[in-house]
């Protein structure tokens, strides 16, 4: 292992019925001017947003919406929050909906700190913001893991870009997790969402750093929860504990307590970023269509850590340790979840040319991973391997 210090400040507040806390959780922002972030229909549809209000009033808060805002959050809405913040001059924003909700109201909360012309090239890594309008979060999606970590993800329909930043300073100070929001969610997203978990868990698994046990058993216990509840779920036991024991896992899975002495990889998720840009599939499909290429790609290239790493995987989860074996049942597992395992079961037809862009995306920034440093020559070759 490696040398660490880990300080996670997100308040986490969890279980049925847990919003009746935020009036307490918000009394120090009590008469000041608060920005609601939103998606689109669902928190009205379940009575989530008049819930809120009603705590908000309560407070004599000013609230100002900035609502709509969509899978893969744009640039636009960034922007439009931004300014709301900077004219209304907002004290704390309180984003309520799922991971892309959420991950824009952290790139607001710095961007309104920043000049409007600074926000992109912050995610281009040309300069940096170094602090932000606190805020808190109500979950009503388990997946990202966003509700307690700094990361922001946002989409830039102008450049056609897809970029991510992490700063400590936009970790939300509180974040309340009912589970029953998440029980209306459609079984496609619930699937994608799973799925999405085990990947941020996949991704700081997956390490040259030798002797991780501790981390590497919490991993594996927090996969196989999280397969067992997707069976559950699949076969009709859809229930609130069921979905409890998903919205923690979701939360370990992206609070980096797992990466603490390691160093992980993350080349899957930058991978997938312009796949989800240019052809439209939800974040948790995207991942699956080039993870399995991923293996069999960094296995080739880096057979000591992956045979190792594979073995131990596959011995925790199926009961086998040989490294092929163990990619074969994670791939049998998501298709038989639905999920696309490559770009013919997404129903992506790519020529030379499509992949060619897609790994001057996807490397725009740099090489990604660390299991194996993916440069264009290795990014291309994992895409001609992910076509089928």
């Amino acid at each position: 292992m490696i040398n660490f210090i880990y300080h996670n400040p997100t308040k986490i507040v969890f279980g049925k019925n847990q919003i009746n806390q935020l009036s307490t959780l918000l009394k120090p922002y009590e008469g000041k001017n608060i920005l609601l972030v939103y998606g689109k229909a669902s928190i009205k549809q379940l009575g989530i947003y008049d819930e809120v209000l009603t705590h908000l009033k309560e407070l004599n808060i000013h609230v100002y919406e900035e609502a709509g805002v969509r899978a893969n959050p744009s640039m636009e809405s960034v922007l439009s929050g931004r300014r709301t913040c900077v004219d209304k001059q907002i004290d704390f924003i309180l984003a309520v909906g799922g991971g892309s909700v959420l991950d824009a109201a952290k790139a607001i909360a710095f961007a309104a700190t920043i000049e409007e012309d600074e926000v992109w090239d912050v995610f281009l890594r040309k300069t940096d913001a170094n602090r932000a309008i606190p805020l808190g979060t109500i979950l009503t999606l388990a997946a990202t893991g966003s509700e307690s970590n700094g990361n922001t993800v946002i989409t830039n329909d102008a450049t056609d870009e897809k970029r991510s930043v992490a700063y400590p300073f936009i970790f939300p100070t509180f974040s309340i997790i009912d589970p029953s929001y998440t029980q209306s969610v459609d079984h496609h997203y619930v699937i994608a969402g799973t799925i999405d978990i085990m990947m941020h868990v996949f991704e700081q698994y997956f390490s040259n750093t030798e002797r991780t046990e501790t981390s590497d058993f919490m991993s594996t216990g927090i996969l196989k929860s999280v397969m067992q509840n997707t069976e559950r779920i699949l076969n009709g036991e859809d229930d609130y504990e069921t979905r409890a024991n998903i919205s923690w896992a979701a939360t370990l899975g992206l609070n980096w307590l797992l990466q603490q002495g390691k160093i992980g990889d993350w080349a899957t998720h930058r991978l997938s970023y312009p796949i989800t840009q240019h052809y439209g599939i939800t974040h948790g499909y995207a991942l699956t269509t080039i993870f399995i290429a991923w293996m069999r790609i960094t296995l080739k290239h880096n057979p000591d850590t992956m045979t190792r790493r594979l073995g131990f995987l596959g011995q925790e989860l199926f009961g086998s340790s040989d490294p092929n074996l163990t990619i074969k049942l994670i791939r049998e597992r998501f298709r038989s979840w639905g999920a696309p395992t490559s770009f013919k079961e997404a129903g992506i037809d790519l020529d030379e040319h499509a992949i060619d862009k897609l790994v001057d995306n996807a490397l725009a920034l740099g090489h990604v991973g660390t299991v194996v440093s993916i440069d264009k020559v290795i990014a291309k070759e994992l895409f001609m391997k992910a076509l089928k």
